[in-house]
């Protein structure tokens, strides 16, 4: 459990480091788009870890991350 509270940690952090960037970004720019692309799977990818988290603490979500 104490991975998976590590690998949240870094993907938000890494999350932020992203927004901060875009922010200087023009919207219409092809690295914004990849930066937006990017930083939603990364809110998907923490979404999903946290109820996986979540699941482990009440005793289910027993299936192993890869």
């Amino acid at each position: 459990m104490e991975r998976l509270h590590h690998e949240v940690a870094l993907l938000e952090m890494r999350a932020e480091q992203l927004r901060i960037h875009l922010r200087s970004l023009p919207f219409t720019s092809a690295e914004g788009r990849k930066v937006r692309a990017i930083l939603a799977a990364m809110r998907f990818k923490i979404k999903i870890l946290k109820q996986f988290e979540y699941g482990i603490g009440k005793g289910r979500g027993t299936a192993p991350l890869h």
